[in-house]
Formats: C-alpha cells, structure tokens, sequence
C-alpha cells in the first residue's frame, strides 16, 4: 500500500542521512576545531581510560590530575594554547582491540592478548567553566561530564560516558554497545548509525538522530521538533513530547514509539519498519511501502478515512 505523493526512497535516503562520514576508531581520532563552534575549551582524543570533567569557577580548563596508566598502556600528552584551550592526546591504536565489561567492570586486550583492567589505564580529571565548549574522543572507557555550554562526543564500542547538562547543543557518534546517558540538552545531534545504547531526558529545542544496526534512543521529554532517521533493528522511544513538527523515515526491522503532541508529521515507513504514535500526533504526509506499519493510538492505520 502507498498513501501521499510524498514518497521518499527510504533505504536511499536514510542511507544518505545516517550515512555520514565516521571517524575511525582505528587510526588517530580528532575532532575537527569547527563543528560545535567557534572557540573549544577543552579537547581530548584518542584517549582510553577514565575521565572526569567537572565544572570549574575559572574561565580557563586545567588538569585537575592525571594518573598515568600502568604497564605502558597509556601516556598523555597535555598542550595548551591560546586559540584552541586545553588539548589533550591519549594513545594511537593502530591494533586490534577488544573489550569486554563484566559486573560493570571493564577490562581491554589488543590483539587477543592478556586483558587488562580499566584501572590499568590513565585516568585524568579536569576542569572546565560552565561556558566552555568540550570535545571528546573516548575510544574505550568511562567518563563523567558535568554542566557545559556545548559538548561533541565520539564514543567508541567499549565507551560509557554520563553528561549532566549541555546549555547549547550536543553533537553525539557512537559505535557498537557504546553508552551515552545525558540530564538535558538544548539541541542534539545524533549518530548512532553505527549502534550505540543512549539516553536523553529532555531536549529543549530540535532532537536529530540517525539510528542504524542494533542502536537504542530514548528520551524522557522532547520540545520543539525532532528528526529521525532509522534503518537496521534500531528503536527509538520518544515519550511525552510537545512538538511543532516530526519528522520520521525508518527502513528495515526498525521501530519508532512516540507519544504526546506534533502540530504536524511526515512520516515514511519501508520494509518491515514499525511506527507507534499516541497521544495527538497529528498526522501529515504519510509513506507507508512494502510491510511498513504506522499504529496510530493502538489501531492500524490504513490511509487517510472518507468523509
């Protein structure tokens, strides 16, 4: 069944969406200096560890403390300059690694050797004001961040990383069974294409996300809009929203639960995708192809009803 002249080639076009170039966690990782904006506080990339970001009532980044990690497994090199802030460089890993978390605990091997604890590498713990922007690469590890003005996070597969507060924008890439938890963010920006387990309890303006393979979003409260964009087995749980618009293309064995209010929706559903909306989700163009589903407050929809 087709329904609307609006008829998107979702695997195309959410292929394109979600397709977007990923930085590999295999070689160096760095953020570029531009995307969240203008001036960076705080950098680190390629790190694996523990890292601790916590609010500071100074107006520039400092390290707190650095704990190098044992047995060579981690040397950190810290620079500071003018223009770009605090930058801090963890280790390359241009070998394979392999991580397993058990009772929470995690331990890392690379090249199926002997598995280290995450204790066996550093762990630092800086600063930063309120205001600073924060750009982190945590290839593997834990870290904690506290309230900041904008926060861009690349997490790798081994990565469990807990935010409090973004002020502006979060702009979000996870891989594999990478976890991400966050209190608030004004806007956010997401790519799980490539898995990933997040959680977001309020977003204040727009939520964008694109969510591929097995990856998992759920968000306690969205305001605004919110654009998403699934493939795979992914799913998504939008709950008690208050939106002017949604946007939602899902492809493959995905599955989209929203509830609350939309103004108005596009929503295009392919392959053997499954959309749930409840609550007053007014309803726009709708694509619905191939086994596609939209359940609309607990009943099939089946094409807009005859007066």
């Amino acid at each position: 069944m087709e329904v609307s002249v609006w008829k998107p080639k979702l695997g195309r076009v959410v292929g394109l969406l979600c397709g977007l170039p990923l930085l590999s966690m295999a070689a160096h990782a760095s953020l570029p200096s531009d995307r969240t904006g203008g001036k960076v506080g705080l950098q680190i990339d390629d790190f694996i560890g523990t890292v601790r970001i916590v609010r500071s009532d100074q107006s520039a980044a400092s390290v707190v403390s650095i704990t190098e990690g044992g047995s060579d497994l981690g040397r950190v090199v810290v620079e500071e300059t003018a223009a770009s802030g605090l930058r801090i460089r963890g280790m390359p890993a241009p070998i394979a690694m392999n991580c397993v978390r058990t009772n929470g605990v995690l331990s890392i091997s690379f090249e199926d050797g002997a598995a280290h604890p995450i204790t066996d590498f550093p762990a630092i713990i800086v600063s930063v004001p309120e205001t600073a922007d924060v750009k982190l690469v945590l290839r593997a590890g834990d870290a904690e961040v506290s309230d900041i003005e904008n926060l861009e996070i690349l997490a790798g597969g081994c990565a469990h990383v807990v935010a409090k507060s973004v002020k502006e924008t979060l702009r979000l890439t996870t891989t594999g069974a990478a976890q991400f938890s966050i209190e608030h963010a004004r806007r956010a920006d997401i790519d799980a294409s490539n898995g990933g387990q997040i959680r977001i309890s309020n977003v204040g303006r727009l939520l964008s996300a694109c969510l591929g393979r097995a990856s998992k979003l759920n968000s306690e409260k969205v305001v605004g809009a919110a654009q998403v964009f699934m493939s795979g087995t992914s799913r998504a749980t939008l709950a008690d929203v208050d939106l002017s618009e949604l946007t939602a293309e899902l492809d493959g064995a995905s599955s989209l639960d929203v509830n609350g209010v939309a103004s108005t929706s596009r929503i295009a559903i392919g392959a053997a995708a499954r959309a749930y909306v409840t609550g007053g989700v007014t309803l726009g163009e709708i694509n619905l192809t191939r086994a596609g589903r939209l359940i609309v407050d607990g009943e099939r929809w089946r094409g807009p009803k005859n007066d």
